[in-house]
């Protein structure tokens, strides 16, 4: 099986600091790969937090994880401190990926990169719809494709 490749996009859109907790910790003593996709969570509710919405409510739609890649390239520690960068890609009229970078923030050294595939859902129509306007505002889009 061919290794996944996770090329980082032209759109930073948000950055934020997290440090590693000691439950982010697996048994070999560093970073665990399932912490991974939660720093990732952590990220984009900052990012939709700092645009005033949550996950489920952005103009009265929200959102599903589609599908998730995760790549990983050198150990984290706890209380290591991190830089996450959260990117958009892949823009469509219903979706978008959102690629984040995770490095060292007192070296710069990557970490791991990471790709969750995004839907917007109605949740009171049980299915998925449009990207909101204020959402591809916030993102640098004028109109989804």
């Amino acid at each position: 099986m061919p290794r996944i490749v996770i090329d980082i996009p032209t759109k930073l859109v948000y950055e934020t600091s997290l440090s590693v907790r000691i439950s982010d910790i697996n048994f070999a003593g560093h970073l665990a790969h399932d912490a991974i996709l939660t720093l990732t969570h952590e990220c984009r509710a900052r990012f939709f937090h700092s645009h005033g919405w949550t996950e489920i409510n952005v103009e009265g739609k929200g959102i599903v994880v589609s599908d998730v890649a995760i790549v990983y390239k050198s150990e984290a520690f706890f209380p290591d401190d991190l830089q996450m960068q959260l990117y958009v890609d892949q823009v469509a009229k219903k979706s978008l990926d959102m690629v984040y970078v995770i490095t060292h923030k007192h070296d710069g050294k990557e970490i791991a990169r990471a790709k969750t595939a995004i839907v917007f859902f109605d949740y009171s129509e049980r299915k998925a719809c449009s990207i909101p306007g204020v959402f591809l505002q916030a993102i640098g889009e004028k109109e989804s494709k």
